[in-house]
């Protein structure tokens, strides 16, 4: 699938929650979130607009869609009166959530509005250490490391403990 990702290298990433606080800045509910794993680091959650997601599949209304570069967003006028909330569940990365607005289920969209005039991802952009990078999809493999892999294993075994890495 063509198209960019967010990617999070995480042992680059120093837990400084700026990438949820400019996405809360931005869209008045973030949809990247921070969250502290059992060996204590701070790292954030997030949409990786997966080719064969999950999320999409499972959800009954058909709220999640491919937009016209490729990432995958939310109908919010198709989401509405959900109750089961299978996208949450389906989702291997925890990357939607539950808000306390008029939209059940919010996540990343890749700052589509931003996309509109030219931009990136907000959080790409403020990110201090360079740990949050807006990528063509097929570079992804070249970005991981043997440190980066790693980190993500103990990201995924604090999300799903039980269940191993997809893909």
């Amino acid at each position: 699938m063509d198209g960019k990702t967010l990617y999070v290298d995480y042992s680059r990433c120093i837990g400084c929650e700026t990438c949820e606080a400019v996405c809360g800045f931005i869209h008045d509910t973030p949809r990247i979130h921070m969250t502290r794993t059992r060996d204590g680091l701070m790292v954030p959650l997030y949409c990786r607009h997966c080719e064969d997601a999950p999320c999409a599949k499972s959800c009954k209304k058909g709220a999640l869609v491919r937009d016209r570069d490729g990432a995958l967003v939310l109908q919010p006028m198709l989401c509405r009166g959900c109750e089961t909330r299978q996208c949450i569940l389906a989702c291997p990365f925890g990357a939607l959530f539950l808000t306390r607005t008029g939209v059940a289920v919010r996540k990343c969209d890749l700052c589509a509005g931003r996309r509109d005039i030219g931009l990136g991802p907000a959080c790409v952009e403020m990110c201090p250490c360079g740990a949050v990078m807006h990528v063509e999809r097929d570079t992804v493999p070249e970005l991981c490391t043997e440190e980066s892999e790693e980190a993500l294993k103990r990201v995924i075994a604090h999300i799903r403990p039980a269940v191993k890495r997809p893909g």
